[in-house]
Formats: C-alpha cells, sequence, structure tokens
C-alpha cells in the first residue's frame, strides 16, 4: 500500500520521517467515521514521541493519504498500550 502524506499533516512541526516510523508501528488504529476510511492511528516516532495521526484509505488506489499528524493529546493516551506517555 503506497503511503501520500498531504502538506496538512505537516501543521504542526511532524517530520515525514516521524509519520513513516508511526505509520509502520502503530499502537492503535481507529476507524473515526463508519461512513467513511478515516482511521486514527496513536503511536510512537523515532525518537519515542507519542503521535496521533489521522489518514483517510483510498481502496482504489490502494494507497493511504495522511491528512494530520501530532504529537498525542492527553485523549488519547489510554489508546497506548501501557495508557502513558514516555
Amino acid at each position: 500500500m503506497e503511503i501520500v502524506i498531504l502538506d496538512s499533516a505537516y501543521k504542526h512541526g511532524i517530520s515525514k520521517e516521524s509519520i513513516l516510523f508511526c505509520l509502520l508501528h502503530f499502537q492503535s488504529d481507529l476507524v473515526m467515521d463508519e461512513t467513511s476510511t478515516k482511521r486514527l492511528l496513536v503511536g510512537f516516532d523515532h525518537k519515542g514521541i507519542a503521535l496521533e495521526i489521522i489518514a483517510i484509505e483510498d481502496d482504489e488506489q490502494n494507497r493511504l493519504v495522511v491528512i494530520h499528524a501530532m504529537k498525542l493529546r492527553k485523549q488519547f493516551y489510554h489508546l497506548l498500550s501501557d495508557g502513558d506517555v514516555l
């Protein structure tokens, strides 16, 4: 599956390297809307920083389109495997 990162994903200063690492090693993957393929992925980047990423699955083109990435907000800490942020 191809990963496409839109410019909007860089709004909060998260690098391409951090986004890709988190996508490859995510800890939680939740469907955000039952009528779409929007997903919330939570995990750590290569520096150990907890991130939240929102991506849309494009099955027709076999790609994942990342539209948002930022440091994990407290409301999502529970989605990490140990429930805590390093």
